[in-house]
């Protein structure tokens, strides 16, 4: 098959703290391999979550012309 190539556009994607309602969490840990957990904790309060699977925050990218 042939080659395609469109336009994106990167997005980038956060988790705002359920405790503060503020700040942002980010990845304090590495992903255990056994069950997907990731260990984040909020970049004001100091507040932990661990999230399955799931890093915060993360970049994706989506067609320009999709909606998002």
């Amino acid at each position: 098959m042939p080659e395609i190539k469109r336009k994106v556009i990167p997005l980038e994607i956060n988790y705002v703290c359920d405790s503060c309602g503020k700040g942002m969490m980010e990845k304090v840990g590495e992903m255990n391999p056994k069950t997907g957990e990731v260990k984040h904790q909020c970049i004001i309060c100091s507040e932990p979550k661990v999230f399955k699977w799931t890093i915060y925050p993360r970049i994706e990218h989506i067609g320009k012309d999709d909606k998002y």
